[in-house]
């Protein structure tokens, strides 16, 4: 008898371990496990390849014939106008990154007019796989970026990256595995981000202080975060005129793997839309499903008193000097600079402003998935532990407008009042946030 209750009771203990460990580690396992190509079996010809971007000339088509290819040093187009950089397809001309050596990405485009980048797939650049800086007319079409290990901070950390750019086009291109975004674009105008695939990145899709933006018909799945918008101090310009329509985000519960003291380190899983100090932005006719937090809305100042007193680790020199930028460069990975920034920014306004969500499609993700973070603990427990589909900080601007809704009648709100420490937080219809008739017939 006593040996039976031993058994029974080492029985119970282990379903117990068991239990525990699929509770915590369960979602971790959403990223598809492609084995890598050996780096031994992509062709070197990365002489050939230089020339053809260091001779281009404006007007030409820099043709990447297919095949695998590996690199050592960034691929750099600058200063040309009317060139088209087009491989054979996607996944038929891969450009491999795996063994660089000089350089912060893997193709550098800068100072151009009227750039086109099309049909070719790249792999595991140092830090961003395509950067675009001061481009006028862009288009990235039929890309596939992607780091080819599994999920974890030593990956690059933007897909493709346009910053500072001017009428720009992305369609029809697939991002994984970026250590912060797939698709991103920052302190650009004139934007349109269609029919494409983001997943397995800390952020599927992020728009970063950027005006006339339009994001629609893509897919955005197990990322941590599927959809970002953001207006953050110290920057060239602020967020205005976004609209975020028609796309399919869901299931996006992967464990956040951004480093250590960078912004989206703070993204919480299970987040399908984040919203973050945005302004004039219209979310509507979307399916955001099997999510814990299918919209999430912060003030900069609700994430500015949350991580103010951190303590950060210091980028290296080495790191700096690796990656050939310096922190002013690169303000947006940093949360410690930004807080900086934010600081001695008088003109910047840390509000959600006009922000208007209609029309769209929700259902929740499992319970656990809204406490397998500390955040997430934290809203959860604030909440009383009642499900919502939009969480709101509760911090609203003085000047105006900050949020309203004309969703379905049954859409919830979770008011988390967080600046009084959930002290008057609760749960409203989307009939105490209504729009009135004017915000939606003026809708930007």
């Amino acid at each position: 008898m006593v040996k039976l209750l031993k058994h029974i009771s080492l029985f119970l203990i282990s379903v117990l371990v068991m239990g525990v460990l699929w509770w915590f580690i369960a979602d971790y396992t959403t990223y598809e496990d492609r084995p890598q190509k050996p780096i031994g079996e992509y062709i070197d010809l990365e002489s050939d390849f230089q020339r053809l971007f260091q001779l281009a000339q404006d007007g030409d088509t820099i043709h990447l014939p297919a095949g695998h290819y590996k690199f050592k040093k960034a691929l750099i187009l600058d200063g040309r106008n009317n060139v088209t950089i087009k491989g054979a397809g996607m996944d038929k001309t891969v450009l491999s990154f795996r063994e660089q050596a000089e350089g912060a990405e893997g193709i550098r485009v800068a100072n151009g007019h009227s750039i086109s980048v099309e049909g070719f797939t790249i792999q595991d650049a140092i830090g961003d796989n395509i950067k675009a800086i001061y481009v006028d007319t862009l288009t990235f079409r039929d890309i596939k970026t992607e780091w080819t290990g599994i999920p974890n901070t030593s990956l690059g950390a933007y897909g493709l990256y346009p910053v500072m750019c001017k009428n720009i086009l992305i369609e029809a291109c697939e991002a994984n595995r970026g250590s912060d975004s797939g698709l991103y674009v920052g302190q650009s105008e004139n934007v349109v981000i269609r029919n494409n695939k983001a997943y397995e990145n800390v952020s599927g899709i992020n728009v970063e202080n950027s005006g006339n933006v339009d994001i629609y018909n893509n897919e955005c799945y197990h990322n941590t975060t599927g959809l970002v918008v953001l207006d953050i101090p110290g920057l060239t310009r602020n967020c205005t005129n976004v609209k975020v329509h028609h796309n399919k985000i869901y299931s996006n519960d992967l464990y956040n793997f951004a480093p250590d003291g960078n912004v989206a380190a703070s993204n919480l899983p299970s987040t399908g839309i984040l919203l973050w100090a945005a302004k004039e932005t219209h979310i509507h006719d979307n399916k955001v499903t099997d999510q814990a937090f299918p919209i999430l809305i912060s003030s900069f100042l609700t994430s500015y008193e949350m991580t103010k007193d951190k303590e950060y680790v210091p980028i290296a020199a080495s790191e700096l000097a690796r990656m050939e930028v310096s922190i002013e460069e690169e303000t947006s990975l940093r949360e410690d600079a930004i807080n900086k920034e934010f600081e001695k920014d008088k003109t910047y306004r840390p509000y959600t402003e006009n922000v208007v969500i209609s029309n769209n499609e929700y259902s929740f993700g499992s319970f656990r998935k809204k406490v397998q973070c500390k955040d997430g603990f934290l809203f959860t427990l604030g909440m009383k532990l009642k499900n919502a589909h939009v969480w709101f900080d509760g911090v609203n601007n003085p000047n105006g407008s900050t949020i309203c809704l004309q969703d379905k009648s049954d859409v919830i709100i979770a008011n988390m009042d967080f600046a009084n420490d959930f002290e008057n937080a609760g749960l409203h219809t989307g009939q105490d946030y209504k729009c009135a008739s004017d915000v939606l017939s003026s809708t930007f």
